[in-house]
């Protein structure tokens, strides 16, 4: 392993860690962490040393790049021994979620999210795996790996003696992320079909808030959806190079996100109601408006009969409506009260109202 100035190097016992001896690789956005036996030796400066390290078989080198540019690539391709295919798909955001092997190493591609005030945020990362070693590749808005490392941290040592370990970590980390979100959409559901059976007249913006929920619904099941096909092949162990005892683990995370699957196909369909009973209130109030305007029209029809018929200009009619005065009430107003308790009596007994 070539040395680094006397400066700027740290010696543990039998190891030496390489410090950072410039902010050139915080700028960068690239950290390199160092454990042997689950303790945290240090940051690895001199990037071109990691082979070295590696060379070492109680040593775990965690590297962290943010949008790392080309030359980081390829410094982390050359370093680690990673499939170019797989480098070129960390490069590229927008990645589906899913798990590939690549020789003895796995490529796992995950979407986590934060929830803000308004919005719920998304995260893509890349996870590069082997025996000795983990890279993660995050794209901005990059997740915040303040609870990865709390977690990481607050296990045992014994539990922190390989990459089998701290991939749970982050595993579990993502899929408990998911919990709040969809507990998220559950709450807006239950204030949303309140709205719903509310003695109001809808508000316009009801639809597009279903709309709304659904698209973004669909797009937090695109990014928790695969995490079972993620984790089904480490569970199988597709690859052996972590421990037996480890994959309890793993299962502990499977089961966690089937929770939150089946959580969200709850959500999907409690969704998809709303909808239909958005519609279903909708065509209610409709048709009860169409109801009473044809009540209202209905009682009209034998009051502007008789008022059509008393109308007309024959003599007959003309000269008795008028005299003796008790024709007027009874031809003229009586027959019309008469028609309207009629036709209201009927629709009573029908029970249109």
């Amino acid at each position: 392993m070539s040395e680094a100035p006397p400066e700027h190097k740290q010696v543990i016992g039998d190891d030496t860690v390489f410090k950072a001896k410039s902010a050139t690789h915080k700028r960068r956005g690239l950290t390199c962490q160092v454990f042997k036996h689950g303790e945290r030796l240090g940051q690895a400066t001199n990037l071109t040393d990691i082979s070295d390290l590696l060379r070492h078989e109680d040593h775990l080198v965690w590297l962290d790049a943010v949008d790392p540019n080309q030359e980081d690539l390829d410094l982390i391709k050359e370093e680690f021994g990673l499939h170019p295919l797989a480098v070129e798909d960390a490069v590229h955001a927008h990645q589906r979620p899913k798990i590939e092997t690549y020789g003895n190493t796995w490529f796992v591609v995950v979407q986590a999210t934060t929830v803000e005030v308004d919005r719920i945020q998304f995260h893509e990362m890349a996870i590069f795996v082997g025996e000795q070693f983990l890279v993660t590749v995050r794209h901005t808005p990059a997740l915040p790996l303040e609870e990865i490392e709390k977690r990481w941290n607050n296990h045992p040592e014994e539990l922190r003696r390989g990459t089998g370990f701290l991939l749970y970590t982050i595993l579990d980390t993502v899929v408990d992320g998911y919990l709040p979100v969809a507990q998220r959409f559950e709450d807006r559901v239950d204030v949303l079909e309140e709205d719903l059976f509310r003695d109001r007249p809808m508000q316009r913006e009801v639809l597009p808030r279903i709309f709304e929920m659904k698209r973004e619904a669909q797009r937090f099941r695109w990014a928790a959806m695969p995490m079972r096909d993620i984790l089904n092949p480490i569970i199988r162990k597709d690859i052996d190079i972590f421990p037996e005892d480890t994959l309890a683990y793993f299962r502990d995370v499977y089961d966690h996100a089937v929770r939150v699957i089946d959580q969200l196909d709850n959500v999907r369909d409690l969704v998809s109601s709303a909808l239909e009973i958005h519609l279903s209130v909708i065509s209610n109030r409709q048709n009860e408006v169409a109801k009473q305007l044809t009540i209202i029209a209905t009682i009209f029809l034998p009051l502007t009969f008789l008022t059509g018929f008393f109308g007309q200009n024959f003599t007959l009619l003309v000269t008795h409506i008028i005299t003796p005065a008790w024709t007027f009430w009874v031809f003229g107003i009586g027959l019309e009260l008469l028609a309207l308790t009629l036709t209201l009596g009927y629709f009573k007994w029908k029970r249109w109202f």
